[in-house]
């Protein structure tokens, strides 16, 4: 099962609902007006300045690893790589320090969300997934594109917990606001637990006996080996990127080789993971932080293959008003449902010129679970 088919309608209006219950909160209304997205027009791109230059700097350096629910943990630790801090715009240390506490008490409500809808799966707290070894993309405090499973959220019994805690007093909600911010997330676990990614996974539970058990354990205690500290550095001491590619192969390679219900067991935890990262950590993100996606006229749209939801299309010339991650609705009755970009690139030949050019993950059944778009179209040179 590919998780990009695994969205309901009712699944994509809860995580919309809940986005726009965030919205209402005065956290996310101060950071999102700092976001480089949603300034003027005469003050994006290269004219931003402050804060909004440098998230847009290192989203053009990092593209996927700038998640904007990761802002806090991730931005501080990309300053320190020289390919992504080279040539990083000016901004005073008491202003990065300040956006940064900002930024942390709404990256510490997402985890805290995230961990307590995880914790409606089968098994919770003990879960058998190789894929939560130590040192894996799902569990390292380095550079991953994941939304790390930690040892925290294990051991704070979110399974007993009516609603997720705190997250109120992060986000800065009145009394109401907290009743609806609890509201909004239990409709968004209801809608989870009813896809095919929870009910595959809660049968592979049930399927678990002495021998899946053992074999679960090994491939997590090799895991554990071949992602090591000293493996990791001998592979790559430095650099994060290389070392974050470097977990990501090992991990599959080592929970590929598995067979029988251990692996039905692992690909139905990882099923699990990808849909929670997809819906309620990518797409999640990028409604709260952006609001509604843009509308954009498209041309040259290849249409997706069965089972394999990624459209590519291409546009005149936008530059940077388009970004990797980016929530998009397309002018184009081939694809009804909004995409979410993952690759850019630039094409030029004698008969079309230069255009940029787009691969896109549609997702599916956003076009039924959200309101209709009332955005204008987006024109070539980005303004809307």
């Amino acid at each position: 099962m590919n998780h990009g088919e695994d969205t309901s309608a009712e699944l994509w209006a809860a995580t919309w609902r809940l986005a726009e219950t965030w919205q209402q909160t005065p956290l996310v209304q101060e950071l999102a007006a700092t976001l480089p997205r949603n300034q003027p027009l005469d003050k994006q791109g290269d004219r931003a300045v402050g804060i909004p230059a440098l998230v847009h700097h290192l989203t053009l350096h990092a593209g996927m690893m700038m998640k904007p629910l990761m802002y806090a943990s991730r931005i501080p630790t990309l300053l320190s790589q020289p390919l992504t801090a080279r040539g990083m715009p000016a901004v005073s240390e008491d202003q990065l320090h300040e956006w940064l506490q900002k930024a942390a008490k709404l990256e510490g409500a997402h985890r805290v969300t995230l961990g307590w809808l995880r914790a409606s799966l089968a098994g919770y707290p003990i879960l058998r997934a190789p894929q939560l070894a130590p040192g894996t993309p799902l569990t390292t405090e380095e550079m991953t594109t994941r939304y790390i499973w930690s040892k925290e959220e294990f051991a704070s019994g979110l399974n007993k917990q009516p609603a997720p805690p705190a997250v109120p007093g992060l986000l800065g909600a009145d009394s109401k606001g907290a009743s609806d911010l609890d509201q909004a997330a239990r409709d968004v676990r209801r809608e989870l637990a009813r896809s095919r990614a929870w009910i595959n996974f809660n049968g592979a539970v049930q399927a678990l006996d002495g021998d899946t058990k053992e074999a679960l354990r090994a491939s997590r205690r090799e895991l554990t080996r071949r992602l090591s500290a000293e493996s990791l550095d001998d592979h790559e001491p430095n650099l994060a990127l290389p070392r974050a590619e470097y977990r990501l192969h090992t991990m599959n390679d080592v929970t590929g080789s598995l067979t029988g219900p251990a692996r039905i067991y692992a690909q139905a935890f990882g099923e699990v993971d990808r849909l929670l990262d997809l819906t309620m950590g990518d797409i999640f993100g990028e409604i709260l932080l952006f609001g509604e996606p843009w509308r954009i006229p498209v041309f040259n749209v290849e249409t997706p293959k069965p089972g394999e939801p990624i459209v590519g299309f291409e546009t005149p010339p936008i530059g940077t008003f388009v970004t990797t991650g980016q929530v998009l609705w397309l002018e184009n009755e081939a694809v009804a449902d909004a995409v979410r970009v993952e690759v850019h690139s630039m094409k030029i030949d004698r008969v079309e010129g230069m255009r940029d050019h787009f691969e896109a993950r549609v997702l599916l059944n956003t076009g039924e679970g959200w309101p209709p778009s009332t955005n204008e179209t987006t024109s070539n040179d980005g303004s809307r």
